[in-house]
């Protein structure tokens, strides 16, 4: 394989690890996103259910009260059929004196059942419109989680053909190369070429030597950076001659 033909692969390898970054990227990030989806429905639903726990709360204590009321009702005309037996009329305000106060309870109770069912009336018309509301959001949440899986799983798929491809195209190159090729992915954050444009390594602004420069425009030897280490490459090199059918495909 000669030079030029490893420059190729190279170049094809690092469109191909860019690609496969790209794609892991979405792959990683979809249990991230799909929770922030479901987090954000779980905040919006909490002030439904709170919502609710207030109304079935005002319930409770209505039927509480009533319960109250019914039992204050049987006192009441306990102490009134009592009257009947006073002997004098110490007895009689005293009953009077209880009667008041089973009263008073009565009154304080009916007007705290008013107010609840007033709230829970309204309550009631909130949830309505929520539970509406809701039961879209929880459509549009599935939809939004459908997206993002099927993002995923077709990012999924870019990477194992990628990764195959560059397989097929590490096969040709030599181990020593494939070495340092690695190396610089690890260190380089995956970026393991860099452009040599104006004299200066393009990846860290480095000058490349006039003499390295001539080489590495006539992709006769493979050069890496003395600053960054990355391989370096011009674009004209990248260009086939005409006719040149294999290169053609090397280049993709």
């Amino acid at each position: 394989m000669t030079t030029k033909e490893q420059l190729f692969g190279l170049v094809r390898i690092q469109s191909l690890a860019l690609e496969v970054r790209k794609a892991m990227q979405v792959v990683e990030a979809a249990p991230g996103r799909i929770e922030a989806i479901e987090a954000g429905f779980r905040e919006r639903n909490a002030e439904y259910v709170a919502v609710k726990s207030r109304a079935e709360e005002l319930e409770q204590d209505r039927r509480r009260r009533q319960g109250e009321v019914e039992l204050l009702e049987v006192r009441r005309k306990k102490y009134m059929d009592d009257m009947m037996q006073v002997q004098n009329q110490r007895e009689y305000a005293a009953m009077l004196k209880e009667i008041d106060s089973v009263k008073a309870q009565v009154l304080e109770h009916e007007d705290a059942i008013l107010r609840e069912m007033e709230e829970i009336e309204k309550l009631t018309e909130d949830l309505t419109a929520r539970a509406a509301h809701i039961q879209t959001e929880r459509e549009e949440v599935e939809r939004e989680r459908v997206v993002v899986e099927a993002e995923a799983t077709v990012a999924r798929k870019i990477v194992e053909e990628r990764m195959s491809e560059r397989g097929g195209v590490e096969v040709g190159l030599p181990l020593t190369l494939l070495g340092t090729l690695r190396q610089l992915e690890l260190t380089r954050q995956g970026v393991f070429l860099a452009r040599a444009d104006n004299g200066m390594c393009q990846g860290c602004f480095v000058r490349v030597r006039p003499q390295m420069l001539q080489e590495i425009k006539t992709a006769s030897v493979l050069h890496t950076c003395s600053g960054c280490k990355r391989f370096l490459y011009v674009e004209t090199a990248l260009r086939p001659p005409v006719g040149d059918g294999g290169a053609q495909a090397a280049h993709g």
